[in-house]
């Protein structure tokens, strides 16, 4: 069907967006470290709105391929990604609070809430969607990304002074395998 195609592109084009803006602001952003800074604190200050829109439209454009996802991979899955998506705007709209913060804020709140929500929706899509039309390389990879994401963030969170690193290494890995699944999905006949 045309319209799950052009759904399943918006997924991977809001998982590809997400990397291609948020590696460009940490390129640009001044007074930013994106080996120690966390990817929202990009949304703080001078040139926020660069970081913030990304994480509006990228989580708009991976929460409207979840009904073409629904319909390839299996209802759980697309459920997750709608999840991941809704997760991912929600946190956008909603600006974290500065680390670190002794005046922690209920917009703060929101966001960390938020983008906890979208980053375990993704992890749990990972394992529902290893048995999607299972080939032992898909199952793998699945495993491995779903096994990895908690785990380089758990690094990251004993480790403030390159926390930013770690965090982007969980971004690469969970918005790369929802590129591939988009892909994925979109050639199942």
């Amino acid at each position: 069907m045309v319209v799950h195609r052009a759904l399943l592109w918006c997924g991977a084009a809001g998982s590809a967006l997400f990397l291609a803006l948020l590696l460009l602001d940490d390129a640009v952003k001044p007074d930013y470290d994106p080996l120690r800074d966390a990817v929202s604190e990009a949304a703080l200050g001078a040139g926020g709105w660069v970081q913030t829109t990304n994480f509006l439209l990228s989580g708009l454009l991976i929460a409207v391929s979840a009904p073409a996802v629904a319909s390839r991979v299996g209802r759980w899955t697309g459920a997750l990604v709608a999840l991941v998506g809704a997760g991912l705007a929600l946190a956008g709209a909603f600006p974290t609070d500065p680390v670190p913060t002794d005046a922690p804020t209920w917009q703060g709140a929101v966001h960390n809430t938020a983008g906890t929500l979208s980053s375990v929706a993704l992890i749990i899509a990972c394992f529902t969607a290893a048995r999607w039309r299972p080939t032992p390389r898909w199952r793998r990879c699945s495993l491995a990304v779903g096994a990895a994401v908690p785990l380089a963030f758990a690094v990251g969170a004993l480790s403030p002074d390159t926390f930013g690193l770690w965090q982007r290494l969980t971004n690469a890995l969970g918005w790369t395998w929802l590129i591939v699944l988009a892909l994925r999905a979109d050639r199942q006949p």
